[in-house]
């Protein structure tokens, strides 16, 4: 399991960045994209705590890491996110 190490710690960094108070909304973004959940939404809004780069960046790192169960899953619920923050996407 070392192999995943190299990998892994930018994702980590990532979604324990400060305040770290907040890295819960990343595992729960995360769970989202690999179908654990139906929806990213927390209690009283939690989602919120960080803003949509992070979550494009969680996003990146967990795909570069092998970490997106189904990958096509994981896109597509990225785009609706996107959609739903304005974000263009090609």
């Amino acid at each position: 399991m070392t192999g995943f190490w190299p990998l892994t710690v930018p994702l980590s960094r990532e979604i324990f960045r400060a305040p770290t108070r907040f890295y819960k909304a990343g595992i729960a973004f995360l769970a989202w994209l690999n179908g654990h959940q139906s929806h990213f939404i927390m209690p009283a809004g939690f989602q919120s705590s960080r803003d949509i780069v992070h979550y494009a960046q969680v996003f990146r790192l967990a795909d570069q890491a092998g970490l997106l169960a189904i990958p096509d899953l994981a896109e597509a619920r990225m785009r609706v996110l996107l959609d739903l923050h304005g974000v263009a996407q090609d």
